[in-house]
């Protein structure tokens, strides 16, 4: 019997999958299967790729698209493992992941949940920042990647994942749930899981939705509405603090309005102020130009008188000049 199986959902993905299997196979682990569901796939490429897959250690199953969690499920059905550790098609593990997480569900039978530190890859890069582990942490929001190790007989107990979840956060209500049935959760201190950003993935589709958004996290609600109840004082703080934060960013928008609009003042005042001593300068250069034109006809005036004086005067005074 494989320690543990890491299954791999995929539709339309077979660009994607060849890069999973591989880090699935780099595993350190040596007891481990992979399962890989075709869920429905159409795309040419796919079809061939999961029809002469060439990896060890894997098996191909097919099914009817009916979305990731479905095909999560069956996979783990048919899985031989006794610890699950799901991966979506276009993310990727460290070597060392499924030992090290293996390693903590076989000392401490308490643990339901091993995940680790995670970072982005392709859309965007760097640490993924989520927040520590906790019940109350939860209950505002998933904290836990779905690929997060688990044994299958967990699984078996809560039902699996919610295969009417469609459009996504399956992975959230199944840490909810497993949470409740009192198993505890260990994040390991290390960044042993690799997430791709993808512009157009089911997740980023899914939040450019807020109709779609509210109902998945309102049915989630509803079927765990004893797990929120419990926590109902973090989710109130959480409401207030948001709705404080709000306030103090209107109150800083409206003070920053009112410095603009005096900026917005000065600025008007300091334009008209120009404005005057352009006009004044206009005016100036006008009245200058009208005096230099007085002058240069005074002095041609003056010239042409000269002229006349010059015959007349006397030849002893006239030296060697000649008027202009």
């Amino acid at each position: 019997m494989d320690k543990v199986s890491i299954v791999i959902p995929c539709h339309n993905s077979g660009a994607l999958l060849a890069e999973a299997v591989q880090s699935a196979l780099g595993q350190t682990l040596p007891d481990i299967e992979i399962v890989a569901v075709d869920d429905g796939s159409t795309d040419p490429a796919t079809l061939r790729l999961l029809q002469e897959p060439s990896w060890p250690r894997t098996r191909i199953i097919r099914q009817p698209n009916a979305g990731p969690a479905a095909a999560r499920n069956h996979a783990i059905r048919e899985a031989a493992g006794e610890y699950i550790l799901p991966l979506d098609v276009d993310d990727l593990l460290e070597p060392t992941y499924a030992a090290k997480a293996a390693a903590v569900l076989d000392v401490r039978p308490e643990v339901g949940i091993v995940y680790c530190k995670a970072e982005k890859f392709g859309a965007e890069q760097g640490p993924w920042e989520l927040a520590p582990f906790s019940s109350s942490e939860l209950a505002l929001g998933n904290v836990i990647f779905v690929s997060a190790m688990f044994r299958k007989s967990d699984w078996e107990m809560v039902g699996g994942f919610d295969e009417t979840l469609r459009h996504g956060m399956e992975d959230y209500d199944f840490w909810i749930r497993l949470v409740c049935a009192g198993r505890k959760v260990v994040r390991l201190d290390e960044t042993l899981f690799r997430c791709r950003v993808r512009e157009r993935s089911r997740t980023a589709l899914f939040e450019e939705d807020s109709s779609q958004v509210v109902a998945t996290y309102a049915q989630i609600f509803r079927k765990n509405r004893d797990f929120f109840a419990e926590h109902a004082e973090s989710l109130f703080r959480r409401q207030f603090a948001l709705l404080k934060e709000v306030a103090a960013l209107h109150a800083r928008l409206a003070e920053e309005s009112k410095g603009a609009a005096g900026e917005r003042a000065s600025l008007a005042a300091a334009k008209a102020e120009a404005d005057r001593y352009n006009a004044s300068l206009i005016q100036a250069n006008a009245g200058l130009v009208a005096e230099i034109e007085r002058v240069r006809k005074s002095y041609a005036h003056m010239r042409s008188r000269f002229r006349w004086l010059w015959f007349f005067w006397p030849r002893q005074c006239k030296g060697s000049e000649t008027p202009e």
